[in-house]
């Protein structure tokens, strides 16, 4: 069983240890060690595992090797380290500490209890997931959480920061611990029925650490702001977690996900917005208080231009569905229009289509309209209602495909698609 300074001395960043055993892992290829101490944090309660390296001398050389630890897992009471090279059991070595991935972790973990804590305080809200990822964290929330009150929240949030106030841990007995009024407790290291389940659901826990049957407690200003039970690591002080910035929100399963970053990933992520906005207010011509103006500006403009750009290309296709109406040959009453469209777009096969055989129509029509392009053709057919009781546009849409290896489908009045083919215009000759 591995001793885990992680939590009896925090604070240390090297430490010296011997390693109990080594074995490959046949799947990731890592060698996975086993060291009778190590204060490298193993992944667990929805933090990630810390990064470090283990650095010793092989067969008793004077030149150091060092052997990076990519992961840590804890297996049976040991802490697992994989590693991208092996190191013979018995051999002492020294461990250290990646301090930038711990203080990005305590810092992400100790955030997270401030804004779970105050958000239990001031809208009765629970956690039910909590997850730290490389670049982003997410709380899922019981219940709706309007932005008046996430706005609320940060700014309770990141007084509390500011404050600098303590953060301790304290080891008790499942006993105790279920006589503690806690935001949260850990069901099974509080010793209660583990296939029992509990009326509120529990996170930011893991399995109780050495000695057995100990249960680790987080205050927060002493349980001022939280008081739960967890297994990460955290700062001696809400200062040390920097600024809590919310990046996005949404109404998730009834509640609320909430995506936030802290400290460095905090300033990153102001960083990249700032960098963003003074593009944008550039890119605009005008100051960045004044970009949303200028952006529904433009939005306004476009959304003009679109709305004229399309009872323009309307005008012009119905022009075009008059002069090859005109030219229609007759079969059996319809009229049959088969025409290569150059320099058309596949819209504006649609539009023209629409206009041949649109509801309002006297003469019952069948329109077969092509637009060469890069790589083949767009193809459009439609026909009218009365058209279509002799001839479906599904059916010949399938027919089509086959004989001029294209893709596309529709129903019984339009159907649109691709060839692979070039169609001629001596392809439309009847």
């Amino acid at each position: 069983m591995t001793e885990l300074l992680y939590y009896s001395t925090p604070i240390i960043t090297e430490c010296g240890a011997a390693v109990l055993s080594c074995e490959k892992d046949e799947r990731s290829g890592a060698y996975k060690i086993i060291l009778d101490r190590t204060m490298i944090y193993p992944e667990g309660g929805g933090q990630p595992a810390d990064r470090g390296s283990i650095v010793f001398r092989p067969d008793n050389s004077a030149a150091e090797q060092t052997v990076r630890i990519s992961d840590a897992r804890t297996e049976n009471g040991s802490v697992v380290h994989f590693c991208d090279a092996e190191i013979p059991a018995g051999t002492i070595v020294r461990v250290v500490l990646d301090v930038d991935t711990r203080l990005d972790h305590a810092q992400q973990h100790t955030g997270e209890h401030i804004v779970s804590g105050l958000a239990n305080k001031l809208f009765g809200a629970v956690n039910v997931g909590f997850h730290m990822a490389a670049d982003y964290c997410t709380i899922d929330f019981d219940i709706p959480l309007e932005q008046a009150q996430l706005e609320e929240l940060e700014r309770a949030a990141n007084a509390a920061v500011r404050a600098n106030l303590s953060v301790h841990t304290e080891v008790t007995t499942p006993e105790d611990a279920s006589t503690r009024t806690l935001r949260k407790k850990s069901d099974k290291a509080v010793g209660n029925d583990k296939n029992k389940k509990s009326d509120k659901p529990q996170n930011n826990i893991c399995e109780p650490v050495p000695p057995a049957k100990a249960v680790r407690i987080v205050y927060i200003d002493n349980g001022k702001i939280d008081s739960c039970t967890c297994c990460g690591t955290h700062l001696a002080a809400t200062g040390g977690v920097g600024t809590i910035l919310f990046t996005d929100a949404q109404h998730y399963k009834g509640g609320t996900r909430l995506w936030f970053v802290c400290g460095g990933r905090a300033t990153t992520a102001v960083r990249t917005v700032q960098n963003i906005v003074s593009a944008l207010a550039k890119q605009y011509s005008t100051s960045r208080e004044e970009l949303p103006a200028a952006i529904r500006k433009q939005a306004d403009e476009l959304a003009s231009s679109k709305s004229e750009l399309r009872e323009k290309s309307r005008r012009l296709a119905s022009a075009e569905s008059v002069s090859l109406l005109s030219k229609a040959e007759r079969i059996k009453g319809i009229a049959v229009v088969c025409s290569v469209m150059d320099g058309s777009t596949a819209n504006d096969l649609k539009l023209t289509a629409d206009e041949l055989c649109k509801k309002d129509s006297t003469v019952p029509c069948v329109s077969l309209l092509f637009a060469p392009n890069a790589g083949g053709t767009d193809y459009c057919m439609a026909c009218t209602e009365d058209a279509a009781i002799k001839l479906s546009m599904r059916e010949l849409c399938t027919a089509v495909n086959c004989i001029m290896n294209g893709k596309g489908g529709g129903n019984q009045l339009l159907a649109r698609g691709k060839t692979t083919r070039t169609v001629q215009k001596s392809d439309c000759d009847m």
